[in-house]
């Protein structure tokens, strides 16, 4: 669930649900889907959230591959984890844990108004206890990011208690987490004192070599901080975990996460920085966009946790707290992968734009040929027949053949504006994305090529122009494309274009699945059926009368149809890539192709129906929806896109 999806249609509707009954069907949503064949690919490809190496730091010695995480709580029974480590998170919190199992007693409360979640009494500590945890992690496959998990003692344990239990779940977990972290939020019994919490945190921190963070919630008064923490720090614990929400006002026993935590969150955290200045600080509280993770490194934290804020703000977050850290670092300090000079890239990357001008310009050949004598001498000679005796068989004829090539001609161009959009936008910046998009779409388009001889005929023009523009394509492959991110200012708020760009987003979403399904059902049906039953009753002949006109006359029109169906294909996947992958405020050049590319493709697909005279209602409604959807993402993204940073 991309924020594209998730903020326009999903999250409306879980809303409608508990806040418990809609965290478990999310999860186990994004589990099932994360454990299907091929499900991280989808999330991959939907997503596109894998953080750039730039973003990897050692901490406590582990390796992060960015520094924002999600914390203990999203999942108690860990269910989704597998999926939510590759939400572009740098490490995930599993827990909280116990040893026996604590059950929900109290309904957690979800105040949209003020983006909150309140936990009351001990349901921020509900969990299914260490053994069923084990099951569930150890069912799962390796998670590529560091795990920890927040490990808490049983409600009023004594001293020994306490300290047995966390010994048995750090021996219970060490082997799937690489840190822990322990919770001071669990009331414990009144016999503890400073002596007996030294020795119990010494003993914690004997028993195991992997780092030790201690929680500490960021209303707690700074004399209990010190006195929690000052022996922690001392006998080797790592640093500090600055998390669990707040106290409410109306009950000192429930607890609120979320925006109403942020301000006294930041707080804490530039006290706990200027307090202990060489530990390793983890900030959490009210992190719902950018700018409050970056507010909360600048406090002083060196990692970030996410809770509330995936909730309300989308699991796209991560990714955009990544880009909003990579463009600040880049910024401030110039040390990012700079794009190749245009001197050593300038002849690479130029091919992909003469590519896509030669795209542009065979597509515009074709529209004019199509729209006067619609076939060529060697469509002649391959039937035996003059264009002016198909009209005499049957007059729609060379309309309905006009009709197939001028949609070619204009998906044709299209993909040749797209090609060029993306040489001298991305391979000119030196955007892996840009390339990636490129490579693919490319290869599908250069690879339809056989589909046009699917029924036995070889189109020389096609293959002429597929051999001269298959070398452009190949040498702007070779264009350097080291850069993650093109530098853009960074995107720090969940604003209203923001917002109004995510339905924009989904519709050119739509558009590209609906190009790349329409792409393969014409390409099906041209190797096969050929026709459609509109087809025919324009025509009025059934394909054994065609064939009984001349028997070539169907290989003819079905390589037509399998070009064009292929030619969607492409133009499909470079329109759902780009809006998956490139979608970023101040990236303006978008918004531009998107237009470009369009209006030839929309102008060429729905006008010549009605130059044609084939108006048929049903075969032109995904065609009219495609372009209402066209327009409507234009108008919505167009704030968005085109902000000038």
């Amino acid at each position: 669930m991309p924020d594209w999806s998730y903020r326009t249609l999903f999250r409306p509707l879980l809303f409608l649900l508990s806040p418990k009954s809609a965290r478990e069907i999310t999860l186990q949503a994004i589990g099932t889907l994360a454990n299907c064949p091929g499900g991280p690919s989808i999330i991959e490809l939907m997503g596109h959230m894998k953080p750039p190496a730039e973003l990897s730091r050692p901490l406590a010695g582990i390796t992060f591959p960015t520094p924002v995480g999600l914390g203990a709580g999203l999942s108690p029974q860990a269910t989704g984890i597998d999926a939510l480590s590759r939400f572009g998170v740098g490490y995930i919190e599993l827990g909280p844990v116990t040893v026996d199992p604590i059950l929900s007693a109290n309904a957690l409360e979800r105040n949209p108004h003020e983006h909150s979640i309140t936990y009351p009494d001990t349901e921020c500590f509900v969990n299914p206890g260490v053994q069923e945890l084990l099951k569930k992690v150890e069912a799962m496959d390796p998670i590529s990011v560091p795990v920890g998990a927040r490990i808490a003692a049983r409600p009023g344990a004594a001293i020994r208690e306490a300290t047995d239990n966390l010994l048995f779940l750090m021996d219970s977990l060490a082997d799937c987490c690489q840190f822990f972290s322990i919770d001071t939020r669990m009331p414990l019994a009144e016999s503890w004192n400073q002596d007996a919490w030294r020795s119990h945190l010494r003993e914690l921190r004997a028993a195991t070599g992997h780092p030790l963070f201690l929680l500490l919630p960021p209303d707690i008064p700074k004399e209990n901080a010190i006195a929690l923490f000052e022996p922690a720090w001392e006998v080797g614990f790592s640093g500090v975990l600055v998390a669990g929400g707040i106290q409410t006002d109306q009950a000192a026993a429930a607890r609120v996460t979320g925006r109403p935590t942020k301000e006294e969150s930041q707080r804490f955290v530039q006290w706990a920085r200027s307090q202990w200045p060489h530990a390793v600080i983890i900030g959490s509280g009210g992190i719902h966009e950018p700018a409050d993770a970056l507010i909360m490194i600048h406090a002083g934290a060196d990692l970030v946790q996410l809770h509330s804020g995936l909730v309300y703000s989308g699991p796209g977050l991560p990714k955009r707290i990544n880009e909003a850290i990579l463009q600040t670092f880049t910024e401030n300090t110039g040390s990012a992968v700079a794009p190749p000079a245009a001197s050593q890239s300038h002849s690479l990357w130029s091919w992909g734009m003469l590519l896509g001008i030669g795209m542009m310009i065979g597509g515009a050949l074709a529209w004019l040929i199509a729209a006067t004598s619609v076939i060529l001498p060697y469509d002649e000679h391959f039937l035996g027949m003059s264009a002016t005796e198909l009209m005499v068989l049957n007059e729609r004829l060379l309309l309905f053949m006009s009709h197939d090539r001028i949609s070619l001609a204009g998906t044709m161009i299209s993909i040749g504006v797209i090609y060029y959009q993306l040489s001298r936008h991305g391979l000119l910046r030196g955007s892996r994305t840009a390339r990636k998009i490129f490579l693919i779409s490319g290869s599908i388009g250069f690879s339809s090529f056989f589909l046009f001889i699917g029924y036995g005929y070889f189109d020389y023009l096609h293959a002429i122009l597929a051999a001269v523009l298959l070398p452009a394509f190949l040498f702007a492959l070779r264009a350097p494309c080291p850069v993650h991110l093109p530098l853009l200012p960074a995107q720090l708020r969940n604003d209203r274009a923001w917002k109004q760009a995510l339905w924009g987003q989904l519709f050119f979403v739509i558009i590209g699945f609906g190009l790349t399904a329409a792409g393969i059902i014409i390409s099906l049906i041209g190797v096969t059926g050929v026709f459609v039953p509109s087809d025919l009753i324009y025509l009025c002949a059934a394909p054994d009368v065609l064939m009984a006109y001349n028997e070539r006359l169907i290989p003819l029109i079905a390589h037509d149809r399998a070009g064009f169906g292929g030619a969607l294909i492409s133009d499909g996947i470079a329109i759902l890539l780009l809006s998956l992958w490139s979608f970023r405020q101040g990236e303006s050049w978008l918004w531009w192709t998107y237009l470009y590319a369009g209006v030839p493709g929309f102008v060429a697909g729905i006008g010549v129906h009605f130059a044609v005279g084939y108006v048929d209602v049903i075969h032109l409604l995904p065609a009219f929806v495609a372009m209402v959807l066209f327009l409507l993402g234009l108008v919505l993204s167009r704030p968005y896109l085109t902000a000038r940073c």
